[in-house]
């Protein structure tokens, strides 16, 4: 017995003295380096994110990424998130979003229309830069109260959104309108709008206000609503707002084909059918979910018009047989008898708008030529 508990006494100075040398390994070894791995990790990270994203939600989702290592990095807790409201000066000044409740001592006036844009989608300065959009958007409105919820500094934050943080980020947008009510501003002026993956967080919003208040927000304008990891997360619905609009880009592996608003309104008619077609001057399917957040953006901040009309069908669009008396333009207001599906065309490039010759499939054909080698 005493043999016995000597050899186990042995075994574990063994392994004591085993630990004691990888922890010296460990000390000895250069935190730059240890740095600098951590650092080719999440590059590795980003670059896999990157590639999988244009592949769709799906591939996006099931990326396989090291989310040890990326929880790391600033960015991807909800609360690193940051809202940008404007002073009465015209800066916008940016919040971190735990300060929500200060909204109402900035430029928030309960005599105007309220819009809350719900952002999710990060990309880099371009053509498509939905950042420069949306100041654009804050300075150029000043007849409304704009406020952006900017949830996506990077690619990997877009993932932590899709992946795990889709409640959290709802209940934000909850609070946002608790914030806005409570400095009495009246919820059917308000708002809500949001592309891709926003469009779902500020559904969810609008939701849980709906619950806990026993009262709707005024309008939902939902900008091709993503597919999603999972469709429970796909949260755009009817009874979340007094009136939800849907403007469909994609309608393949980001965006959602089916209709899901009082609205829903299909430019080109790209997304209606499951159709591997382009919008208008987009040589990929990202380019085409993000051809509608554009489009809303050039009826917000230029005034332009972008006219749709009601028709049963894409098939009946192109054979003309529409309610042309029945016409809506894209934008914030809509007439209170909207109500289906609604189509038009539109250019590759800015303006896009064909103003009321987009109503009619034969102005397409007119085109066909300029676009056929973009799409």
């Amino acid at each position: 017995m005493r043999a016995l508990f000597t050899m186990k006494k042995s075994a574990v100075f063994q392994i004591i003295g085993v630990v004691c040398l990888i922890c010296q390994a460990l000390a000895l070894e250069d935190p730059s380096k240890v740095s600098q791995n951590i650092d080719n990790v999440q590059k590795n990270n980003l670059k896999l994110l990157t590639e999988q994203l244009n592949r769709g939600w799906r591939a996006f989702c099931d990326a396989p990424v090291d989310e040890g290592v990326m929880s790391l990095f600033q960015g991807i807790n909800p609360s690193d998130a940051r809202l940008l409201v404007m002073t009465i000066t015209n800066q916008s000044v940016e919040l971190p979003i735990k300060s929500m409740g200060q909204i109402k001592d900035f430029d928030i006036q309960a005599d105007r229309k309220t819009l809350i844009y719900v952002n999710a989608f990060h990309t880099a300065d371009s053509y498509f830069s939905v950042q420069e959009h949306l100041t654009l958007l804050q300075n150029s409105r000043r007849d409304l109260n704009v406020i952006v919820v900017d949830f996506a500094k990077d690619v990997a934050q877009l993932y932590y959104a899709v992946r795990h943080h889709l409640s959290v980020h709802g209940y934000f947008v909850y609070k946002i309108l608790r914030a806005l009510k409570d400095a009495g501003i009246p919820m059917e002026d308000v708002t809500l709008a949001g592309h891709s993956v926003g469009a779902n967080i500020a559904a969810l919003g609008a939701q849980l206000f709906a619950k806990e208040n026993k009262q709707v927000v005024g309008q939902l304008i939902a900008i091709d609503p993503a597919t999603m990891c999972r469709t429970t997360d796909i949260l755009v619905k009817q009874n979340v707002a007094g009136r939800v609009v849907v403007l469909h880009g994609e309608g393949d592996v980001f965006g959602v084909r089916v209709p899901m608003g009082h609205i829903d309104i299909y430019p080109n008619g790209i997304g209606y059918f499951p159709r591997r077609k382009l919008q208008p001057g987009c040589e990929s399917k990202i380019c085409s979910h993000m051809y509608p957040f554009v489009l809303f953006m050039e009826a917000l901040i230029e005034g332009v018009m972008i006219p749709a009309t009601k028709c049963e069908s894409w098939a009946k669009f192109r054979q003309g047989d529409c309610n042309f008396q029945n016409t809506i333009n894209i934008g914030l207001v809509y007439p209170s008898n909207a109500k289906g599906l609604y189509f038009c065309l539109t250019q590759p490039n800015p303006p896009f708008t064909y103003m009321e010759h987009g109503l009619r499939y034969k102005t397409k054909r007119l085109e066909k030529s300029t676009t056929k080698k973009s799409n």
